[in-house]
């Protein structure tokens, strides 16, 4: 004789990881969103959290101003502020878990720019990033 009950998955929410595009979420994050500014102030981040759908989405935008730079090096910051943010995927995933809400976060740089930093690697940016997403968990 088979069991014919079928054991019963908890529903788990998906999670879904996209970038800020349209103007009105920018907009809409820059005017009530709060600012977080890393530990050693080379990272600022603005967030907000919004409560939405079944479906939790993070979106992420980079922002990096003309001032702080010419278009290699602002790009460059980018590329190496979007690839942080991959690596710590798993902890923006627990922090949507926790506050059951969308996500909108904005990053840019605060106290870097080119004059003073030439070259910038993953290596001075990730622990930035990381110390952001924790402060923003709290």
């Amino acid at each position: 004789m088979t069991n014919s009950r079928k054991s019963v998955k908890p529903v788990e929410k998906k999670i879904v990881f996209d970038r800020l595009i349209n103007d009105r979420d920018f907009e809409l994050v820059y005017k009530t969103g709060r600012v977080v500014i890393s530990e050693d102030k080379k990272i600022k981040a603005k967030y907000l959290f919004e409560n939405k759908d079944i479906i939790n989405t993070v979106k992420i935008g980079l922002s990096v101003i003309s001032k702080k730079g010419n278009s290699v090096w602002r790009n460059r910051i980018k590329r190496i502020l979007r690839e942080s943010v991959r690596i710590n995927r798993e902890h923006l995933r627990n922090i949507i878990e926790l506050k059951n809400a969308d996500l909108l976060i904005i990053f840019s740089p605060y106290s870097i720019n080119q004059t003073n930093s030439k070259k910038i690697f993953l290596k001075e940016i990730r622990p930035a990033v990381l110390d952001i997403l924790k402060r923003i968990g709290k």
